[in-house]
């Protein structure tokens, strides 16, 4: 039988990690959907996961899913089989990360909260699938020329003062629940400009994008997978970077 709980110190899984004689891939995804019986799922998914040696942090709400985690390279195509095969996570974009060795955790660890992205929002006609329009890195980069696009870093301050994107707004805040009515009393002159919001991965822009419309901002877009795959996407089609500074991440990396 699988504890569904690690119950292991953790300076030895620390020192198995780096004694491991294969390579692991760090990825992560989100999706927003309604999900039920939110414990059996988290249990199911901590077995199945733990068999294929999945290291990470996983969050899972009725709102849906955040996942940021490694596997051994080995084990990937099992693991799409799996997530395919859910009726929850079928055909989820994975977003790999570039320039990591594949040590980023050491520990499964799956926990479930009230949302995967705390908000502050208590307002039942908040639809969060109603998002902006999604753009990858060749598309983002050529709407950050146009004249009146206003750029909004949608993480924390403290990550957009290690890098950011050129002419991004930062807003001066600590948590996403913050920042949400700030972005609003910031761009309230320009709702009918385009807005462009990003994030480290994607998931707090997506739901950012949604929140712009809901208060009646008409030209929102997003950047598709966040800055974590505008990296992979300049990289492999030598597209040029308009991010500055390094990119802040939550793991034992930081950046």
């Amino acid at each position: 039988m699988i504890l569904l709980h690690n119950k292991i110190d953790s300076q030895l899984l620390k020192k198995r990690l780096l004694e491991e004689p294969f390579n692991r891939v760090t990825m992560s995804f989100y999706r927003y959907v309604k999900i039920e019986n939110i414990q059996d799922l988290r249990d199911q998914l901590y077995e199945q996961w733990f068999n294929l040696g999945v290291f990470g942090r996983i969050y899972l709400a009725s709102e849906g899913i955040n996942a940021q985690f490694s596997i051994p390279e080995e084990n990937l195509e099992v693991f799409k089989t799996l997530l395919n095969a859910s009726s929850y996570f079928k055909e989820v974009p994975l977003k790999i990360a570039v320039e990591d060795d594949g040590k980023s955790f050491y520990k499964l660890i799956i926990k479930i909260r009230k949302k995967i992205v705390a908000d502050g929002v208590d307002d039942p006609s908040f639809d969060v699938t109603n998002v902006g329009t999604h753009l990858n890195a060749a598309q983002w980069n050529e709407m950050m020329a146009h004249p009146n696009a206003t750029i909004v870093d949608m993480r924390n301050f403290y990550e957009s003062e290690i890098g950011r994107f050129e002419n991004a707004i930062c807003p001066d805040v600590e948590t996403f629940r913050e920042e949400l009515p700030v972005v609003v009393a910031l761009l309230k002159d320009k709702k009918d400009k385009p807005v462009m919001m990003y994030c480290t991965g994607g998931i707090r822009c997506e739901k950012a994008s949604a929140y712009m419309k809901h208060n009646g901002f008409r030209e929102v877009y997003q950047l598709d997978g966040g800055i974590i795959d505008y990296f992979r996407q300049i990289k492999s089609n030598n597209l040029p970077n308009k991010f500055k500074g390094k990119n802040f991440v939550f793991d034992e990396r930081l950046a």
